[in-house]
């Protein structure tokens, strides 16, 4: 009888669960394009972020050596590594560049 009820916690909880996460996919969707010139801004950096992920991926190498193959990395999964960590170094310089810019203009002021 303990585990009927348990069955059915679980199933309520993963109701609840997948409505929570549509919940709170739907709603920044519906907000967004319920006013889209609130919202240009942040489509833009969404759009530049992309396009960032987009041109690492384009540079990546999609080579393969003794490492890759040991561990079973196929070329296209070496290309979205690749991808991945020249997208991250690409974030910290801009990250960087924006700090040191702020406080140079700062001690300008």
């Amino acid at each position: 009888m303990e585990s009927t009820f348990i069955n059915i916690g679980f199933f309520v909880t993963y109701i609840l669960l997948l409505l929570a996460i549509v919940a709170s996919l739907a709603f920044p969707l519906i907000q967004t394009f319920g006013n889209l010139k609130a919202a240009k801004g942040a489509l833009l950096g969404i759009g530049l972020v992309l396009v960032i992920f987009f041109i690492s991926y384009m540079v990546s190498p999609a080579e393969t050596g003794p490492f890759y193959e040991r561990f079973g990395v196929s070329p296209s999964l070496s290309k979205l590594i690749g991808g991945g960590l020249v997208a991250t170094y690409l974030f910290f310089f801009a990250a960087a560049a924006s700090i040191l810019y702020a406080s140079v203009m700062k001690f300008f002021r």
